[in-house]
């Protein structure tokens, strides 16, 4: 390899990095595109709005399958591929799906594109440790994961303005397009560190029940589970959640934003501090704790003012836990399994974003929705009891 693309040294690493980021916007772009315009999907397409939140719904179901093969090429193949593979998967469904002449062909491109999203998450941890020096890991795993949040912000934002500007159908070829630019980008400058240790061709895929069997690995799944759900949960439900304390439609989605706001902080910041003193658990016992505490205070409070300081802290604290915790689920396995161990704490998650989902709305039935406040209150306390058996500095 070339002397100037040393990794764990060279200024590339950054280019790689943002290439991986790239990848990671268009992941949450194309998954959550519909969700901010279900009317005029609605209408396009001659369906329900329920229908057309199967749209959605269709990423993380197919994540479940998908993601512990994905884990495995990542692990075999090299980051590189992967992501090559996941990217292009999402570029064609990103273009097809703006010439679907009907709704089932449109829900089968979505498809399509959800097979690609693991190969380019489940390569976060891979990206850092090859390319980062140890004190560096944590940071460039954190701008990683900073990335779905970015995506998520731009697909609520950025989709209803540009199907005003452009229609439905230019709004889609918009995504389209930038999805193939990414594409090119990572093709030219993704490139692998060029590391030779001990890791790709050595990967079987039956190593993966020694990641399941894992201490940390199924405290972690756990922890994700439940995080995850709560943070989905959160993000279904916003409108009904702010209706119970009486804020608008209007207002109840700029709010969730404000909560991603101080999560995309979080997830610089508490990451930094975490390479600086060497540590991952200490840090995730204080956010998760700092977390606990939010969600009741967030219950408890009203107003407009006090609900937005108090969601930009409980984004900042509760959501930086994410990249702490891919970071330990890569440190808790041998290297060449570091794809592996992403993808099942990955898969978790997506599980317990749909079943808690459910619960949730299940739940404000019985005792009304600003009940579930506290609620998370209590699932957040869950998750500090799974940190606190971690084995790990």
């Amino acid at each position: 390899m070339d002397p100037e693309l040393k990794p764990r040294s060279s200024a590339y690493r950054w280019v790689v990095l943002v290439c991986y980021m790239l990848a990671g916007i268009v992941s949450q772009l194309l998954w959550i595109t519909y969700s901010p315009i279900l009317a005029q999907a609605s209408n396009a397409y001659g369906v329900s709005q329920s229908e057309i939140g199967l749209l959605s719904a269709v990423y993380p179901l197919v994540y479940v399958i998908v993601s512990i093969p994905a884990g495995y090429l990542v692990d075999s193949a090299g980051f590189r591929k992967a992501i090559l593979l996941g990217t292009s998967l999402l570029a064609l469904s990103g273009l097809l799906r703006c010439f679907s002449p009907t709704f089932p062909v449109l829900l089968a491109l979505q498809g399509f594109g959800a097979v690609g999203q693991p190969f380019i998450l489940n390569s976060v941890s891979k990206v850092a440790k090859e390319w980062f020096p140890e004190n560096e890991v944590a940071l460039a795993t954190g701008m990683g994961t900073l990335s779905l949040f970015i995506g998520i912000i731009l697909g609520l934002g950025l989709t209803p303005a540009l199907v005003d500007e452009f229609g439905l159908f230019g709004g889609l070829l918009v995504y389209g397009i930038f999805s193939f630019a990414v594409l090119f980008a990572f093709f030219v400058l993704g490139r692998e560190s060029g590391r030779k240790d001990e890791s790709v061709t050595a990967v079987r895929f039956s190593q993966v029940f020694s990641v399941l069997k894992n201490r940390n690995i199924i405290l972690l799944s756990a922890l994700f589970f439940v995080g995850l759900g709560i943070f989905n949960s959160f993000a279904t439900w916003v409108d009904p959640l702010f209706s119970a304390k009486g804020i608008g439609t209007d207002l109840s989605g700029l709010l969730g934003g404000v909560m991603i706001i101080g999560g995309i902080a979080g997830s610089i910041v508490i990451p930094s501090l975490s390479d600086r003193f060497r540590t991952l658990k200490k840090p995730m016992l204080v956010s998760l704790a700092l977390s606990t505490a939010l969600w009741y205070i967030l219950g408890a409070v009203g107003g407009i003012l006090p609900i937005s300081v108090t969601l930009l802290v409980l984004g900042f604290f509760f959501m930086s836990t994410l990249p702490l915790a891919l970071e330990l689920s890569a440190r808790s396995l041998e290297e060449k399994l570091v794809g592996m161990a992403n993808s099942v704490v990955w898969e978790f998650s997506q599980i317990g974003g749909f079943v808690l989902i459910i619960f949730y709305q299940i739940i404000a039935g019985f005792s009304g929705w600003g009940f579930l406040f506290y609620f998370s209150a209590f699932l957040t306390l869950v998750m500090l009891g799974f940190a606190f058996l971690l084995r790990a500095r």
